[in-house]
């Protein structure tokens, strides 16, 4: 991702860490945020809450300009939820970026409507911009989901299917809007325990 800082980010702002609100500050972090009432005419607050999260994932991709030799340097986010900039706004921003070419979605009131019994997870575990220490272990989640949500870009309702990588990441930014953290689903006795029918990516 390559941003042009005069043209291209949506609000004033340049991203800063200083917008991340961690796991320490429950309130927010732990709170269910509620569903957006009209995601068609959104708030200012909801407005500019979208366009930070957009903005933020697109830049912290951005190797140039976050440069891992600047002060205040962005840990590379695929996605980002609301709660994580500290508003409780059922909302988030994912980005893939797959052989150079981009992949967004700008997400408003998702609902996971179906999803498969089989499990996958990263081999690696997975982080959080929200969790300073981060927590090792499995994070088992379902292979494939099915999402219904408005999709900010296109001003519509939109219904996804989701497998393997996008679907994990997908469970890890809705589950942000319940209140909860990937580390919630580590198995406490056996963090790195595994099922030999899990898909492991």
């Amino acid at each position: 991702m390559k941003l042009d800082l005069n043209k291209d980010l949506l609000q004033k702002e340049i991203p800063t860490n200083k917008w991340l609100v961690k796991d320490s500050n429950v309130k927010i972090i732990r709170s269910v945020s509620p569903d957006v009432e009209d995601p068609n005419n959104l708030s200012l607050e909801q407005e500019d809450c979208m366009n930070k999260l957009i903005d933020f994932v697109r830049y912290s991709q951005d190797p140039i300009l976050n440069s891992e030799e600047n002060d205040d340097y962005l840990r590379p986010a695929v996605g980002l939820a609301a709660p994580q900039i500290g508003y409780n706004y059922n909302m988030f921003f994912v980005r893939f970026e797959f052989d150079k070419v981009g992949e967004e979605y700008a997400i408003i009131n998702p609902k996971i409507t179906a999803k498969s019994e089989q499990i996958t997870a990263l081999e690696d575990g997975e982080g959080c911009l929200s969790v300073n220490i981060d927590h090792e272990g499995i994070v088992p989640r379902s292979f494939k989901i099915v999402v219904e949500a408005f999709d900010y870009f296109s001003k519509q309702y939109i219904e996804l299917t989701l497998r393997s990588y996008r679907s994990i990441v997908f469970q890890h930014e809705i589950e942000h809007n319940q209140g909860k953290l990937y580390y919630d689903l580590i198995n406490k006795e056996e963090p790195h325990y595994t099922n030999e029918k899990w898909i492991l990516i």
